[in-house]
């Protein structure tokens, strides 16, 4: 669905559930001009968006492109939510966690050699830079690496939950490592496995593995997904 008829889609939704667009926002974590705008017309939104949008709306709306990551991101959220039945949790999660990484890595095998390790350098290069700036509280430079509808999987999306994700964590943890373990790339799409190592403030260490699924976008390469587990002891 294109621009008119998606805003005017969007509006016809809102208003037979006799929903403001100020209520609207609400449940979609974006600004009330943002929402202006879409439903005028002016501005095509990403496609996270407009799925954010449908849901509050309750609205079904499907968008096959990217489905395998986008699926598999979504289904495995709900293991992190760790409230209940924990260990059982932490047990299928690990497991979830190596075999996906298999398949994702399996399905992002046609990049070239070359480009490979053109995007593992900006790749290193970014990780260097998120221990830096975290380290020195710099949130703002941190939000660069991520895209507007970014997730940390069981954590939330978009910059505004990042920011305040990374904000409390900031005054617990310090990181001594982020480094990639093995790259694919597959045009446009990145899949990072990778190793991190923080230091609590209270002395303790804390290891772990994460899996990034980065995007270039505006020839610049972005952080779309990304999920963490700590090891198992």
């Amino acid at each position: 669905m294109k621009q008119p008829e998606l805003g005017k889609k969007i509006a016809d939704l809102r208003k037979a559930q006799g929903l403001t667009q100020e209520e609207l926002v609400e449940r979609c974590n974006l600004s009330v001009r943002t929402l202006q705008r879409i439903e005028s017309g002016e501005v095509v939104p990403r496609s996270h968006t407009i799925r954010v949008i449908f849901a509050a709306l309750d609205y079904k709306v499907y968008d096959s492109s990217n489905m395998p990551l986008r699926l598999f991101f979504k289904r495995i959220g709900d293991l992190f939510n760790l409230k209940t039945n924990t260990m059982k949790k932490l047990s299928i999660l690990t497991l979830a966690f190596a075999a996906t990484v298999f398949i994702l890595l399996t399905v992002c095998m046609d990049g070239s050699a070359q480009s490979e390790k053109k995007v593992k350098q900006i790749i290193n290069n970014t990780n260097t830079n998120f221990v830096r700036w975290f380290n020195s509280g710099q949130v703002d430079s941190l939000l660069t690496i991520y895209s507007d509808d970014a997730c940390l999987v069981g954590i939330g999306c978009g910059k505004t939950i990042i920011r305040d994700h990374y904000k409390s964590q900031m005054n617990a943890v310090k990181f001594e490592e982020l480094s990639a373990t093995s790259i694919s790339v597959s045009k446009s799409i990145a899949v990072e496995k990778g190793r991190w190592v923080v230091s609590l403030y209270s002395g303790a260490t804390l290891r772990g593995e994460y899996l990034t699924e980065w995007q270039r976008k505006d020839k610049k390469w972005q952080i779309v997904n990304d999920i963490s587990a700590p090891d198992q002891y």
